[in-house]
């Protein structure tokens, strides 16, 4: 299995957690998954993901809940939709 790279890079998405070789946030993936996107429909919708990428965001998910939640919050809120996720 190849190993992706979870990066944090000033500049894009404020510094958030992205799948290595993509401006791709993990945030944006687990809010997905959350609002129940299955992975075949986010491969689909994203080809420039792998399995292994989504493996990546859900591990690192895993391991840095706190910091991933706070920014689905935080980009939800920015849209006005805060409300309707306020058990995240």
């Amino acid at each position: 299995m190849a190993t992706t790279k979870i990066r944090k890079t000033s500049g894009i998405w404020n510094g958030a957690a992205c799948i290595g070789r993509t401006q791709i946030p993990v945030w944006k993936l687990i809010a997905l998954y959350a609002d129940g996107c299955s992975e075949a429909n986010l491969l689909s919708d994203y080809p420039e993901l792998t399995k292994d990428d989504l493996k990546a965001a859900q591990n690192y998910y895993a391991q840095n809940m706190i910091e991933i939640d706070e920014a689905m919050v935080a980009q939800r809120t920015a849209f006005g939709i805060a409300a309707q996720y306020s058990d995240i």
